[in-house]
């Protein structure tokens, strides 16, 4: 996360202090294994110094575990959270979804966009595809190479392709996802060769690191 994503949280739980709440108000925390995310939820609560006081109740999770995920949701609403502030996962979302709207808890995460009509999801991360093609356009490129992860990829990637069609852009689209490492060399190879070096990376830093150490 981003400093101004803790300004961010800052604000928006500050908001929660102008209306009729206890004293104290329980703010839940999914986080990764391992992960520093739940430092800077933290310091953002720790921000708050008025009345109620902000008291964080963090779990941190294997975010691809449906069953972790969970039992880690449970606990959290359990524990009587008024919000839940977290990440997720493709093999999760869904699931995290429906409770949501189920138990009408507010889930606030940072992750990758998705497309929902649920209003108990509030999505800090903005939507890519329009700014992408926009972007594409700015520098005039007909023929270029999208590697992107299915996180998020597959939205975006489905706008570059409509667009292509429309301007007859040649778009050549790797999955990383399906890519081994020797796959992923070959791939790079291959571009290369062609004299390919017009390319889109669009994926979560986690999956990029592996393959730049390859």
């Amino acid at each position: 996360m981003e400093p101004s994503l803790a300004l961010l949280l800052t604000s928006l739980l500050g908001w929660c202090s102008c209306s009729s709440f206890p004293s104290n108000i329980n703010i839940g925390g999914l986080f990764p294994t391992d992960s520093h995310e739940y430092e800077v939820f933290r310091f953002a609560l720790s921000q708050q110094h008025e009345l109620p006081k902000l008291v964080p109740q963090v779990d941190m999770v294997d975010v691809g575990s449906s069953f972790a995920m969970t039992y880690a949701f449970c606990s959290q609403f359990s524990k009587g959270v008024y919000a839940i502030i977290g990440l997720y996962d493709k093999k999760t979302m869904n699931m995290l979804m429906s409770f949501c709207g189920a138990l009408h808890v507010c889930f606030v995460t940072p992750s990758f966009p998705i497309d929902t009509n649920n209003q108990f999801v509030i999505q800090l991360r903005p939507q890519l595809q329009d700014a992408l093609v926009g972007l594409v356009e700015h520098y005039k490129w007909t023929k270029f190479v999208y590697m992107y992860s299915s996180d998020s990829g597959l939205t975006v990637l489905q706008k570059i392709l409509d667009t292509a069609a429309e301007k007859g852009w040649q778009v050549t689209s790797i999955n990383f996802d399906t890519l081994t490492e020797a796959a992923f060399l070959n791939s790079i190879q291959d571009l290369d060769s062609k004299k390919e070096h017009k390319i889109i990376l669009d994926c979560e830093l986690r999956d990029l690191t592996p393959f730049l150490t390859w």
